[in-house]
């Protein structure tokens, strides 16, 4: 009697034990289904540095509820651990499969120096759309100041004195080396109200003040979002200015944090405040094989080094929270969708 009750009760245990085996796993598939939905997807052909993609249908009822972007403690405990290296910090996350993102004191605002070298390609650029002889207009370049002279970090090239170059090799000058007398000549022929199109027309805010600007990563992400949606200038020109911040010589901050061969659209801008204190920030489009993704990070501190060590840090604490994130779930969707 004893020996059937036992064998029964060992049944009823094995059979409860499976059915919750089962739901578990009924669970586990359910929210891979909502995870790896299998979209429609409509892409363009040719284009490298802009989104191929022209249009997207999510299955009817999917919905993804899981923490998207489950890696911004570990950005925020890299910055409280690195707090006496840099006074402060903020950071803009951006990925651009799917849309999620976060900040980091994202409101705080900075002077953005060079980046704002970024409007003034996108004007011309602009320019460039209706006028198709507009990046071949020849300046010459005087030597009269030497406004490069006054950067901290020096470009690696500059336009020389008593030549003259077509407004496509000056683009190449500001924007690939950041060349300060190159951005004069650019910034001079063109009118006030082109400038401001571009920040009224791409919905990025920016304070004057004393003649200085002031931005938030926040904001300035609205460059990178559009250029690469191509949805303020047209698919050529927005290809053409991703391909000129492609080609940035500032090795020692995003791209320094990234494996050899991934490729960056980026740009950097670095200001010595009043007091001494040094601003150092950089902006771009990491070309992530399968997940690219904006990152923005702009620092307040008294080293330049050290905060383009921070810099290289948080780029390659990200990148590599992305590609971890690739060889799990997220590998198996795409590979579904494929």
């Amino acid at each position: 009697m004893f020996k059937h009750k036992y064998l029964r009760f060992l049944i009823y245990l094995a059979v409860a034990s499976l059915l919750f085996v089962a739901g578990w796993y009924s669970h586990i598939w359910s929210q891979s289904l909502k995870l790896c939905y299998k979209p429609r997807r409509v892409s363009a052909k040719g284009f490298y540095f802009t989104s191929p993609l022209l249009d997207v249908e999510l299955p009817e009822g999917v919905v993804i509820n899981q923490e998207p972007i489950p890696f911004k403690h570990k950005v925020e405990s890299l910055i409280h651990n690195r707090s006496k290296e840099v006074q402060e910090v903020s950071v803009y996350y951006r990925d651009l499969h799917d849309g999620p993102w976060f900040g980091i004191n994202e409101d705080r605002e900075f002077n953005p120096a060079s980046m704002m070298k970024v409007p003034l390609m996108i004007a011309w650029l602009k320019r460039a759309e209706t006028d198709r002889l507009a990046l071949n207009r020849t300046m010459r370049y005087d030597g009269t100041i030497d406004i490069s002279a006054l950067q901290q970090i020096r470009p690696a090239y500059t336009i020389t004195p008593g030549r003259s170059y077509t407004v496509e090799e000056l683009l190449q000058y500001m924007i690939s080396y950041s060349d300060n007398n190159a951005t004069a000549l650019l910034y001079n022929a063109l009118n006030n109200e082109e400038i401001g199109a571009v920040l009224d027309g791409m919905d990025v805010n920016n304070t004057v003040i004393g003649g200085s600007n002031f931005i938030s990563v926040h904001g300035y992400s609205g460059f990178f979002r559009i250029l690469y949606n191509a949805s303020y200038l047209n698919r050529e020109m927005s290809e053409k200015a991703l391909a000129l911040m492609s080609q940035q010589d500032f090795s020692q901050g995003i791209a320094a944090g990234l494996p050899a061969g991934v490729a960056v659209a980026s740009k950097f801008g670095e200001s010595v405040q009043r007091g001494g204190e040094r601003q150092l920030h950089e902006f771009g489009i990491v070309y992530h094989p399968t997940r690219p993704y904006i990152l923005g990070i702009m620092t307040l501190g008294n080293n330049l080094e050290k905060q383009a060590e921070f810099l290289r840090d948080i780029s390659r604490l990200i990148y590599r929270e992305v590609d971890s994130s690739d060889q799990g779930p997220f590998k198996s969707c795409l590979q579904r969708q494929s």
